[in-house]
């Protein structure tokens, strides 16, 4: 691939058909310490369930103790 002076990038058409991209189809884009990836929202919410998944403790749970603790601590 490569980038266009205006910093167009076309994607592929082998991959898109194997990611069933269609025009207008919205994407993100991003990047973290492996580098940057291009996603559609659905595959970004699966991502992030997926890395959410075997995490020991509820993220509501962690905060809802916090705010008690908090609450606590101001009487």
């Amino acid at each position: 691939m490569t980038m266009g002076d205006r910093g167009r990038v076309v994607i592929p058409q082998a991959i898109r058909e194997a990611q069933r991209l269609q025009p207008g189809d919205r994407l993100i884009v991003f990047e973290d310490e492996h580098g940057m990836h291009l996603m559609t929202r659905d595959q970004l919410a699966a991502q992030v369930h997926a890395d959410y998944q075997n995490c020991p403790t509820s993220l509501a749970d962690e905060l809802i103790a916090e705010r008690h603790a908090e609450a606590a601590r101001d009487l």
